[in-house]
C-alpha cells in the first residue's frame, strides 16, 4: 500500500510538470520542449501504470504502458530535445528526429506485440522476467543511446562554457539537471531497484525534466502572451513576405524615449550605441571617400561633378530578426562581434548595421550594402557569419529576409562617435 501511495503522489506530481512543460511548449513552440514533452507524457503514464498495478494488481496492458512510457519514449526523446537544444549543426538534428521518430515506432509496435512470460502480480515487474529476448534487446538500446547522448551534449557544454561561450555557460546546470533526469529515468526501469526506489526515481526524472527545460528559457509572466506579435510575422499562419508586412506601426502605444527629446514613433530605427573606439566605418572601406550616382565626393562643395559609377552594382539585404523575450542581450553580443568582424574584414562592405527598434524591444533590423554580387557572395561564405547564425539561433523566434539592390541613394560618410540615434 506504501508503494501505491507513493507511486500515487509521483503520478500528481509528474502530471502538474506535465502540464506546464506542455502549455510553455505551446507557447514557445521550440522543438526540444516539444521533445521533452513526449518524454514527461510517457513518465505520467508510467507512473499512473506503477499506482493501478501497486493496488489492483499488474497485467499485461499496465506492465507494456509503463515499459513504453518510461523506458522506451522516456529517454528516447529526452536525449532527442537534448540534441535538438544542443547540436549547432542542423544535419546533426535532422539525424537525431529521423532516429527517434524510426526507432520509436519500430520498437512500440514490438513491445505492443510480443508475448510475455511469466505471471504479474502487486510487485514492480522486472523487464528481464516479463519480456523476450528482441524487446530487452530494444530497451537495453534505447538506454545506451540515451545515456551516451546526455553524456556527450553534457561534456560539450561544459566544454564550450569552459571556452567562454555564453550561450553554453547559460545552459550548463539545466543540461546537467536534465541528463540527471535520464540517469534516474534509466535506473528507475531496468528492473535492478526496488519497487519504492523506482517510483521515486522516476517521478525524480519528471520533476528534472520540466525543472531543467524552464531554466533553459526566459520565464514570461502568464498575463503577458504572444499576442502582440500575431500581427509581427512571429506567430502569423503565413510568414511577411516584406518589412511592411511586419506591421510595426500602430501595435502597441508609442514609447517614451529615454531624452527629453519627442516620444519616438513605434518603427522608428536607431543604432545600438558604440563603443568607444569603434568607428562606424574602418579606415580605408571605400564607401567613406566615394559617392553614389549623382553624388559629390567626400568634402566636396555642393554642385560638384560627381564621381559615380562606383555603387551602380551594389546589392544588400535587410534581415528582420524577432527574438524571444529575455534574450535581447545575447543576441546583441553575437551581433556586435559580427559587425565588427565584417567591417574589419570584408573590404567592400558599404554598411553593414544592426538597428534596435523603438518601442520594439524583440525586434533587430540588420541592414547590409556590398559593393557588387561578388562582395555579397563573399559575405555569405564568411566564417564569422556561419558562426553567427549558429549561436544566434537559439535567441531568435522569426526571421524575414528582404534582398535589396541599390537605387538612388546617398551612403553616409565617416561619422564622428557621439549618444544619440
Amino acid at each position: 500500500m506504501v508503494d501505491a501511495l507513493l507511486a500515487l503522489l509521483a503520478t500528481l506530481g509528474a502530471l502538474a510538470a506535465t502540464g506546464l512543460l506542455i502549455q510553455r511548449a505551446q507557447k514557445d513552440r521550440l522543438l526540444y520542449l516539444i521533445a521533452w514533452s513526449f518524454t514527461q507524457v510517457g513518465l505520467t503514464l508510467a507512473l499512473l501504470c506503477m499506482a493501478v498495478g501497486f493496488m489492483a494488481g499488474f497485467n499485461g496492458a499496465l506492465f507494456r504502458v509503463m515499459e513504453l512510457g518510461a523506458a522506451l519514449i522516456g529517454p528516447v526523446w529526452l536525449a532527442l530535445g537534448m540534441i535538438e537544444l544542443i547540436a549547432r549543426y542542423v544535419q546533426v538534428r535532422f539525424a537525431a528526429w529521423l532516429f527517434a521518430i524510426s526507432y520509436t515506432v519500430v520498437a512500440i509496435v514490438i513491445l505492443i506485440l510480443d508475448p510475455l512470460k511469466g505471471s504479474l502480480s502487486k510487485s514492480l515487474p522486472k523487464p528481464s522476467a516479463t519480456y523476450d529476448a528482441l524487446p530487452l534487446l530494444l530497451i537495453d538500446g534505447a538506454h545506451v543511446v540515451a545515456v551516451i547522448s546526455l553524456a556527450a551534449c553534457t561534456g560539450v557544454t561544459a566544454w564550450l562554457a569552459s571556452k567562454q561561450d555564453q550561450e553554453a555557460a547559460e545552459l550548463l546546470i539545466p543540461v546537467a539537471l536534465v541528463a540527471l533526469a535520464g540517469v534516474l529515468m534509466v535506473s528507475g526501469t531496468r528492473g535492478f531497484l526496488p519497487a519504492p526506489l523506482a517510483v521515486i526515481a522516476v517521478g525524480a526524472a519528471a520533476g528534472l525534466v520540466w525543472y531543467g527545460a524552464m531554466r533553459t528559457i526566459p520565464v514570461y509572466d502568464e498575463d503577458e502572451g504572444y499576442d502582440d506579435y500575431a500581427g509581427q510575422g512571429g506567430y502569423a499562419d503565413e510568414p511577411a513576405t516584406g518589412y511592411e508586412e511586419q506591421a510595426y506601426a500602430g501595435k502597441a502605444e508609442p514609447v517614451p524615449a529615454p531624452t527629453p527629446s519627442p516620444e519616438p514613433r513605434r518603427g522608428e530605427l536607431r543604432f545600438p550605441e558604440p563603443a568607444a573606439e569603434e568607428l562606424r566605418f574602418p579606415s580605408g572601406n571605400p564607401a567613406g571617400p566615394t559617392a553614389v550616382d549623382g553624388l559629390g565626393a567626400a568634402g566636396a562643395p555642393a554642385g560638384a561633378p560627381p564621381v559615380g559609377g562606383e555603387l551602380a552594382n551594389a546589392c544588400g539585404q535587410i534581415t528582420v530578426y524577432t527574438l524571444l523575450d529575455g534574450r535581447e542581450e545575447a543576441f546583441d553580443r553575437l551581433a556586435a562581434d559580427l559587425v565588427k568582424a565584417a567591417l574589419a574584414t570584408e573590404p567592400d562592405t558599404v554598411i553593414f548595421a544592426c538597428h534596435e527598434v523603438v518601442g520594439g524591444p524583440t525586434q533587430r533590423i540588420f541592414y547590409q550594402l556590398f559593393r557588387d554580387e561578388a562582395a555579397f557572395a563573399a559575405h555569405r561564405g564568411q566564417a564569422h557569419l556561419r558562426r553567427f547564425l549558429a549561436e544566434s539561433r537559439t535567441h531568435v523566434l522569426a526571421t524575414n529576409v528582404i534582398e535589396l539592390r541599390l537605387g538612388a541613394a546617398k551612403v553616409p560618410l565617416p561619422a564622428p562617435d557621439f549618444p544619440g540615434r
